[in-house]
């Protein structure tokens, strides 16, 4: 069965992937980037060949077809399997992105709306505006490209109806996360995680692979693997940028600012954001 990581893009995600494949599948308690690998991301492209033409993938409408029919295969060797994913928890035509047959349970990460904007930003190379507009768009999609070929089209969707269709969907087990908590309260934020994971997956809970999974994964070693070893996710500066700074009252454009807490004032309200 599948469990999801799931949040909206530069929330946090590779931070928890890290943490998690570290705990679960580093042999020697040391993180390196191809522990990453071990947690696959969803639309897989290699899956998805097998159901549909990838002259297609940017086609979003045919590859909701093939959702479900590539979880089933995933979970046809019968295993516990981690899967990230920036897509909303959507419906396409009747195509569900996921369902409980499929899913086993979930970790979603939110994160601070002003702090996205500005992580997006770097990472595209592009205007506080610009990322803003990303994060507004109710039909935010993602065409990604690897080694110039296309990889399944996401529907992203806005910052607040991405974390809605996740936090209120009551069919399956589910964890939400602030990346705020994980920068504040990490060993305690991430010792949930494990506990939610050892009550729906019966992964053990050890203290001392925790403690050391956090250790070896903080921003500053992250960083600086990026640095010796680089860490390409199609962005056009530095992946670890902000970090544990989180700093959108000293960098962010306060008209943009405003913007976004006028927009998202229920859900900011609602995590204690405002």
């Amino acid at each position: 069965m599948i469990i999801w990581i799931s949040s909206y893009p530069k929330s946090g995600n590779t931070w928890v992937r890290a943490f998690l494949s570290t705990y679960l599948d580093s042999t020697d308690g040391k993180f390196n980037f191809g522990l990453l690998d071990k947690i696959g991301e969803f639309p897989d492209h290699n899956i998805l060949n097998k159901f549909m033409d990838s002259k297609d993938f940017y086609n979003l409408s045919e590859v909701s077809k093939h959702w479900i029919k590539v979880q089933e295969l995933i979970n046809s060797n019968k295993e516990l399997t981690f899967l990230k994913t920036h897509s909303s928890l959507c419906n396409i035509n009747g195509n569900k992105f996921t369902n409980s047959d499929n899913t086993l349970a979930f970790i979603h990460i939110v994160r601070d709306p002003r702090n996205i904007v500005l992580s997006m930003a770097n990472h595209f190379g592009i205007t506080q505006e610009e990322s803003y507009k990303i994060i507004s768009d109710k039909m935010y999609i993602i065409y990604p490209k690897k080694n110039n070929q296309p990889i399944p089209s996401t529907l992203v969707s806005s910052w607040n109806n991405h974390y809605l269709s996740w936090k209120n969907s009551n069919s399956i087990s589910k964890i939400v996360i602030k990346y705020e908590d994980l920068i504040k309260n990490t060993k305690g934020t991430f010792e949930k995680i494990i506990n939610f994971l050892s009550e729906h997956a019966k992964i053990k809970y050890d203290e001392e692979k925790i403690v050391n999974s956090i250790d070896v994964t903080q921003f500053n070693n992250l960083k600086n693997n990026e640095e010796k070893y680089g860490f390409n996710m199609g962005q056009k500066n530095k992946f670890f940028y902000l970090g544990k700074k989180n700093d959108w009252k000293n960098l962010l454009d306060p008209g943009i600012g405003d913007k976004i807490n006028l927009q998202f004032k229920s859900e900011m309200n609602e995590l204690g954001y405002i």
